[in-house]
This record gives C-alpha cells, sequence and structure tokens, in this order.
C-alpha cells in the first residue's frame, strides 16, 4: 500500500494503512484527465467503489460542478470526505460533494432510493456526465454493476463511464453500451463505455 499517494499538482492525500486498498495510479489518473480534458468542467461525477477519493478529487480539481463518491468501508469513506474536503474552496462547495457509504451493488440498483443515502442532494433526479467504476480488481462486478448503471435513470444521452479494471479482463459490448476506447497503462486497463 502506498502512502504517498499525491494528486496530479502534487497535493498529498491520506490513504489507509491497509494491503487492501488500491488507488489509481498517478499514471492513470493523468492520462484520464488528459482524455476528458475540460470536458469536466462543469460536470456530474459518480465514482463507484471510490476507495481514498483520488479519482474524485482529480474530478473536483478538474472544474466537476457536482461530485458522488460511493464506498461500502467506512474508514476508506470517512478518508475519501477528508481528501475531497481539503481541497481548495472545499469549505464553500459542501452541498457540491457527498460521500456515500453504502455498498455499489446495492446502491446503482434501477429501483434503489438513492436519496435514504444522501442529506444534500436529490439522487433520485441526478444525472451524471461520467462515472468511474474501479471494484477491486480480483472480482468481477463489471457486467452486474454495468448493467445496474445502464438500467437506471441517472445517465445523459451522452454520458461517459469509464472502467479501471486488469488487462486481463476483457469488458464485452452490450445491447446497452457501446465500447469506444480502451487503453492500456501498465498493470491497468481503461476501457470507455457510452450508451448504445
Amino acid at each position: 500500500m502506498k502512502t504517498n499517494l499525491r494528486l496530479i499538482g502534487g497535493k498529498k492525500l491520506q490513504s489507509p494503512k491497509n494491503i487492501y486498498t488500491r488507488p489509481t495510479t498517478l499514471r492513470v489518473r493523468e492520462a484520464i484527465f488528459n482524455i476528458l480534458n475540460d470536458r469536466v468542467e462543469n460536470s456530474n461525477w459518480l465514482d463507484l467503489f471510490s476507495g481514498t477519493g483520488a479519482i474524485s478529487c482529480e474530478a473536483y480539481n478538474h472544474g466537476a460542478r457536482k461530485i458522488i463518491a460511493i464506498e461500502k468501508n467506512k474508514n476508506n469513506s470517512k478518508i475519501c470526505l477528508k481528501n475531497l474536503l481539503s481541497l481548495q474552496d472545499a469549505d464553500n462547495r459542501k452541498n457540491d460533494i457527498d460521500v456515500i457509504c453504502k455498498d455499489v451493488l446495492n446502491w446503482t440498483k434501477p429501483n434503489y432510493d438513492r436519496n435514504l443515502s444522501s442529506r444534500i442532494m436529490d439522487l433520485n433526479k441526478l444525472k451524471f456526465d461520467f462515472i468511474y467504476l474501479d471494484p477491486p480488481y480480483d472480482v468481477d462486478f463489471y457486467e452486474l454493476v454495468l448493467n445496474q448503471i445502464f438500467n437506471c435513470n441517472f445517465l445523459k444521452k451522452d454520458s461517459l463511464v469509464i472502467c479501471e479494471h486488469s488487462p486481463n479482463l476483457n469488458i464485452e459490448k452490450s445491447a446497452l453500451w457501446e465500447i469506444i476506447d480502451v487503453r492500456d497503462y501498465g498493470q491497468s486497463r481503461l476501457t470507455f463505455l457510452i450508451n448504445v
């Protein structure tokens, strides 16, 4: 477990002292935000299996308007919130940030009342421009969660779903989504999906 977790600009983030959390590497984060570029500005961002919140923090720093992070581990969700609230001007934007300590597999179910887990935003009406999906590499939750995401009402017509996973896993095209790009960065692969 790396303890020197830093954002693209160099700001240090807190990280848990365990071997089970695998924050997205700086190289992968740099690649993502170089690809997305200014599209992140004023976007709504959903970070699933958020861990330390490194991706959420990068989205915030790149101008995302609303950020929701879902992490079921209580310790990690507290660290994620601390990291987000440590960012510049975060005190003035508390209503734009929510870290929800829930299981992603339940939270993404189409009939789940997401407002039960948030006091800040009406999550049943919020639609996301970007959804980042990064479960542990050794479990294959992708097909289940993707099916739930693409059957929910929180995607826009042009929403982009980004999956981070092992290069040993291939995410297949479906009747619900189309794969528009796949990129490898060392031990990580990024698969970019859109609505069909």
